[in-house]
Order: structure tokens, then sequence, then C-alpha cells
């Protein structure tokens, strides 16, 4: 294309970004939307919170026992340490140390009565004494957590086996090697990770996100075309500038906004959930936030020119409900067959490849690590294959039914161009 062709397609595309630019309704959706993607990572932070490990007050009374409930404190600090999920193992939690991983806090006491005064006061959460024969003794209100029974109990049974192996005469290096035999871990066929539900949420975030800016931006093509036909400016448009540069130049414009508009949602949602804590997220969105807006560039140009054109078929803003049908079926059951298709296997690897259902389907498919980069590379092929048949199949349509004022043009005879005036 020669530099004028080129200049004309730089103008009109600017001319359309600044159009939408100044519409005070696409800046207030556009704030709400970023609202919205900042709150639905924000929230559940809020409730859920960063960390999922649980924290209890101990309260110690007597010498044996604030030796154990110390014990106790760092096995549990151990514990959580230790307690990372494995990507590609799925190590279930705590698998390397058999301990519950918590958070103790220790509060001395002078007297058992004391301790057990703030487990009534709900002071502490539950409290170990020494009896009066030595014994030990977990005191708790109306019952003991679980995690925290067990890691008093287990600490305690290793320091009374270590305390016996070495009055044994056990050396030091071999009570130390017993020490550190970890129990056997497990591993999952089919696991459910963390990275597995935070991998779900943003795959249904990806469809969302495609689904509703190709449609918007979609019916603003379409809309902006009609505009155009019903008040005639379109005849002045045509007479200084080609058709197809006309197209060309909108589809552009408005495809420059819809990728900002993704990657600028992309980029809330990423510094959100960094500044929340939610590693998972992050990752995830660093992985595969890359691959999603290659995905969305290229999916909605190739249904941009098909907008355009379904915009051309109609006269009046009326006839849009009719002539853009196809489309929005066209968006809507790849939408829901990737809401509905989600786990890794035949069905989501064949809707991965085709060009209407791998902009939303391929995205999952790497962020669980099911598809190889070469294997989206395959898919972007096909889509930009399919997208350039469109486009020409949607340039004639757009040809032969943009001057058409009077009624709704039929796509025979905007295929035929039938008494069509001529166009440059």
């Amino acid at each position: 294309m020669n530099q004028s062709g080129t200049e004309m397609i730089r103008l009109i595309a600017g001319r359309e970004m600044s159009t939408k630019l100044r519409d005070k309704a696409f800046i207030i959706s556009s704030l709400v939307m970023l609202a919205l993607v900042a709150l639905s990572i924000i929230i559940p932070a809020l409730f859920l919170g960063g960390d999922d490990h649980p924290k209890y007050r101990l309260a110690v009374s007597g010498s044996s026992a604030g030796q154990i409930a110390e014990v106790a404190r760092q096995n549990g600090a151990d514990a959580i340490k230790a307690d990372e999920v494995d990507d590609d193992n799925l190590l279930t939690r705590s698998g390397e140390t058999g301990l519950p991983a918590a958070e103790l806090t220790l509060v001395e006491a002078d007297t058992a009565d004391a301790a057990t005064d703030l487990v009534r006061t709900e002071s502490a959460d539950a409290a170990l004494v020494e009896k009066a024969d030595g014994t030990l003794e977990i005191v708790g209100g109306s019952s003991v957590d679980g995690d925290l029974s067990t890691l008093i109990s287990l600490s305690f049974q290793s320091a009374q086996t270590q305390a016996v192996l070495q009055e044994a005469g056990v050396p030091a290096e071999a009570i130390t090697a017993l020490q550190e035999i970890a129990p056997p871990s497990e591993r999952l066929l089919e696991g459910t990770s963390e990275n597995e539900g935070v991998a779900m949420v943003l795959s249904l975030a990806f469809a969302l996100l495609f689904y509703f800016t190709a449609l918007t931006f979609g019916l603003t093509i379409a809309q902006s075309v009609v505009e155009e036909k019903q008040s005639r400016v379109i005849e002045i448009l045509v007479a200084a500038t080609p058709v197809r540069i006309l197209l060309a130049g909108k589809v552009l414009g408005n495809g420059i906004l819809a990728l900002g508009q993704v990657a600028l949602l992309l980029a809330i949602g990423l510094a959100t959930a960094s500044a929340t804590g939610q590693s998972e997220a992050a990752g995830l969105l660093l992985s595969s936030g890359g691959w999603f807006l290659l995905f969305f560039a290229l999916g909605f140009l190739m249904l941009a020119c098909v907008w355009a054109a379904s915009g051309a078929l109609a006269a009046r803003q009326e006839d849009l409900q009719s002539t853009t049908m196809p489309l929005q079926l066209v968006l809507a059951v790849p939408f829901f067959a990737a809401i509905y298709i989600t786990d890794p296997g035949t069905p989501l690897k064949i809707l991965s490849y085709v060009p209407f259902t791998s902009p939303l389907s391929m995205p999952r498919r790497l962020m669980i690590g099911d598809a190889a980069w070469w294997e989206a590379l395959i898919s972007l092929g096909i889509i930009a294959a399919t997208g350039a048949l469109l486009i020409t199949f949607a340039a004639r349509l757009y040809e032969g039914s943009l001057l058409r004022t009077s009624t709704k043009t039929s796509i025979a005879a905007a295929w035929k161009k039938e008494k069509q005036p001529a166009l440059r």
C-alpha cells in the first residue's frame, strides 16, 4: 500500500479513537470495568486473607509446659516454611514434615489457674499447664482445635522420644537422623491445587473479558457504520476515500482501543494481585496474560470486519438486531463452551484449535500446563488464516452495501454489488 493510503488509514483510525475517547459513556464504562477488576481481586483477599495458616495463642504454665510449648511453636514455624505446594508433583499440605503448619504465640502465665482464666476469657485459644503430679494437660474452652492439639501432642512425643533415646545412650547424630525422617509425601493424579483453582477463576475472567469487550466494540463498529449511512455522511466519505481504506481505518481504530482497554484491565489485575499478596494469581497473569492479549488481538480483528459489514447491511439502527444476530451467536457459543468445558481432555483440545473458540480455550490450556508454546502458535496461525478469509468476505459485503441507504441489504445483493453506485 502506498504512503497516501497508509496516511488515510491512520487519520481514519485516529478519528475513530478520538471520537470514542470523548464519549462520556465509554469513559464511565471503562472506569467501572477497571474498578470491578480491582474489587474482584481485593474483596476475596480481604475476606480470605493472604495467609491460610492458622494462628493460635497458647497460654503456658510451668517449666516443662514451657519447654514443650516452645518445641511446638518451632515445629509449627518449620512446617509453615515447608508448606509450599509443588507445582509439578502437587504435594499436599505439610507433606514434608507431617506436622500442622500453624503460627503459635505463647502467653506465659504464673499459675495453672491463671492460664485457665486466659482460656476462659478467650485471651488464649488453649492452655498447656503442668499439673501437681508433673504431667501436662491441654486446657480448652468448649473444644481444642485439631491442628493445635496435634501440634502439641506430636511435639510432646518427639521431645519425650529424644529424651528417652539420650538416656539410652543413642548418639546425637542418630537421634537427629531419626528426627529428619519425613513421612511419605502424596501425589495427586488429578490435582486440585491452589493454582488449579486460581487458573479456573482466571480462565473464566479471560472468557468474560473477551466476550464483553468483543461484543461491545463490535456493536460500536456496526452502530458507527449505520449512523454514517443514516446521516448520509458516508456519501461524503466515500467520495474522498476508497471504501476499503475506510473499513481498514475503522477496524484499526476500534481494535487499538479494544486491545488497549484489555491490556489496561490485565495490568490493573496484575498490580492488584501483587499488592494483595496473591502470588499464584500474579504469577499466572504474568505467564498467560501475554498469550491472552495475542489471542484477543487476532480474534478481535478476525471478527471486526464482519461487524462492520453487518452494520453496512443495515439501513437503520433498528435493522442491527437482525444483521448482527449471527455474530452475537458466534461470540456467545464459544463463551458458554469455555465456561462448561474446562477440564483437560479431547474436548478442550479441540476447542483450542477451532478459530472461534481458541481465543478462550488455548489460554486456559496454557495456564494449566496442558499445551506447549508451539501449540499456541499453531492455534494463532489458524485464527490468522480464518481471519484473512473473513476479512476478504466482509470487505466485499461492506463495499456492496455501504451506499444502500434506503433499505436493508441482503447478503446476496451485497456480494453481487447489484445496482451499486461506482465506488472508489
